[in-house]
């Protein structure tokens, strides 16, 4: 018999009530026509109306909607998706409570502790391995095989295999909702206007490799980029999130092979800490010359990208840099504010960074980090789930339909700005959507295509934003808004692109680990802390890199032993 690590999740709540997304996924069509005992296929029963009222008690960790038309007038309580899920299925959302985002956690516990559950809940994979090992989670097995769709599945089981981790015994106690693997990769970005004085014309004259980016900063370093009057500001936003997806140092660790944060098989059956190894130590030595020579802000690691009115991002947008570090969506934010600034911003990505010319191994997750969709053990209609996720489906879809909204009538589209996705317990984003897309549109582009019905787009709400900045783009369109759409999302040598091919390419170590243990519950949060505080001190030289064995030693003695022990025990077992 297999033996198995106790995974003992207490006391530390994620604030799921906070979590977005970016996109949310719908669905026009649904493809399984398998009939359940009643005769009837999962179809017809996701849309089939209650005969008598469904309840469903649910929580909120209140945050403002993202749609700057939804009218101040909307609450939680009065929104579209409250009156429509009662009036087409019978089903009454409750809220038990509304509480302020960054009380969410809080009260969350508090509830917990008392033993008061919602029906519906997002959790953490640490709220749910707790709920679930206390028996207060409810199988949704029946209602899965039941009422399953390929555009649900497309949503909570995408690669076929997420959809294990909420499987206990057979059983199915949670529905996952996560990201693509490809979107942990990190891309720069170059202004190639402000590089002309450079004699960098191409995007193929852009550095490759370390020495050549290296070379590339000590010249602008001789430049007055803000035009200021004076050479030597830093050339490089850099801020204390060191992998917070802008301004931040992913893109260099990825070129000396490691990441923050992660556990890979080293070849013999055993994981190990990326963050401990030697290649951590070579990228913080090449980060900390960076520093003296000046590339960073001295104060750097006081600053925090999504603060508000952050002093850095404010730095970007005003066109103080010809270089920015981050992820596939920063062109959507801030790239298109700079785009407002300067209309002659060129901004493009770069090829991937490496040391020596090789492509670099990357570190992708097996399980993509996301939030678990669960109901309790005492709700009596697990199925209304289903029914929910399925009605958001094809409302959002209904939505997006850029026919639809040119022929909204006034009523219309107060309903539809009065849906707020924020405000459900589930979420219904599907993590292909950002891939599917971009290969759709470049498909269309390859033919020519400028025209689609709705049947052939792929089922997702913002597909139709991205097709629309295509066609606008394409007609030429200067909107920095419209830019930054599909710079992020739709050009062959934009963020989505760049990512796509990158995770398609590379070799990947694979961080193995999605649980957490019981050393992870009790030191994570102190050891997380000591990593980040010594990193950055030894990015500004405070530690000597000399030190980088020191606080190796310090790390596995404040708990990194133990949980290097418990994670290999879970992944040679489970």
């Amino acid at each position: 018999m297999r033996k198995h690590i106790a995974i003992l999740l207490i006391g530390v709540l994620f604030s799921v009530g906070v979590v977005g997304c970016a996109s949310k996924d719908v669905a026009t069509t649904n493809t399984n026509q398998s009939t359940t005992n009643s005769g009837k296929t999962a179809e017809e029963l996701l849309v089939e109306k209650y005969e008598e009222p469904v309840k469903v008690k649910v929580v909120l960790g209140y945050r403002d909607p993202e749609n700057p038309d939804t009218p101040d007038s909307v609450t939680p309580e009065t929104q579209t998706a409250v009156k429509l899920l009662k009036e087409e299925l019978n089903i009454e959302l409750e809220y038990s409570w509304i509480v302020n985002s960054d009380q969410y956690s809080q009260k969350f516990g508090a509830e917990l502790a008392a033993g008061n559950l919602p029906d519906i809940m997002m959790l953490s994979m640490e709220q749910f391995e707790d709920l679930q090992s206390q028996g207060g989670l409810g199988d949704l097995t029946e209602a899965y095989e039941q009422y399953r769709t390929d555009d649900i599945d497309a949503i909570i089981n995408y690669d076929g295999q997420v959809l294990d981790t909420c499987r206990k015994d057979g059983k199915l106690y949670g529905l996952y909702n996560g990201t693509y693997q490809g979107q942990v990769t990190s891309q720069i970005y170059y202004d190639m206007n402000k590089l002309k004085e450079l004699g960098i014309e191409e995007v193929s004259d852009l550095p490759t490799t370390i020495a050549e980016f290296e070379a590339l900063c000590d010249k602008l370093m001789a430049l007055d980029l803000d035009g200021n009057g004076k050479v030597g500001d830093p050339v490089l936003p850099a801020a204390k999130g060191m992998n917070s997806g802008l301004a931040d140092f992913g893109a260099f660790f990825q070129a000396y092979e490691t990441a923050l944060g992660g556990w890979y098989d080293d070849g013999n059956g055993n994981l190990i800490s990326s963050h401990t190894q030697e290649n951590m130590k070579k990228a913080l030595t090449k980060l900390n010359e960076w520093y003296d020579k000046g590339y960073f802000a001295k104060d750097f690691a006081a600053q925090d990208v999504y603060a508000a009115n952050a002093p850095i991002v404010s730095d970007i947008v005003a066109g103080k840099y010809a270089i920015i570090p981050g992820s596939w969506w920063i062109p959507n934010w801030p790239l298109n504010d700079n785009k407002k600034n300067d209309p002659d911003a060129d901004w493009v990505v770069g090829p991937t960074l490496t040391v020596d010319g090789a492509a670099p191994t990357i570190l992708v997750p097996r399980i993509s980090s996301g939030t678990i969709v669960a109901v309790s053990k005492d709700f009596k209609n697990p199925e209304a789930l289903f029914k929910m996720m399925n009605w958001s489906l094809n409302y959002e879809a209904k939505i997006a339909n850029p026919e639809y909204k040119e022929n909204m009538t006034p009523e219309q589209k107060l309903e539809a700005d009065s849906y707020v996705y924020t405000w459900l317990p589930y979420r219904v984003y599907a993590p292909m959507s950002l891939i599917d897309n971009y290969n759709f549109i470049s498909e269309a582009d390859k033919v020519g295509k400028t025209e689609i019905t709705a049947e052939e787009a792929p089922a997702n709400s913002e597909f139709w934003g991205a097709w629309n900045a295509y066609l606008q783009m394409k007609n030429g369109s200067t909107d920095p808004v419209v830019w930054g759409l599909y710079t992020s999302r739709v050009s062959p040598n934009g963020g989505v692109a760049q990512m796509y091919e990158l995770y398609s390419k590379s070799e990947k170590w694979i961080n193995e680990v999605y649980v957490t243990t019981p050393t992870m519950i009790k030191k994570q949060g102190e050891l997380d802390k000591y990593e980040t505080t010594t990193f950055l001190s030894m990015v500004m030289g405070e530690t000597p890199i000399s030190d980088f064995d020191k606080f190796v030693a310090q790390w596995e003695q404040l708990g990194g032993s133990e949980i290097q022990a418990e994670v290999n025990e879970w992944y040679k077992n489970k």
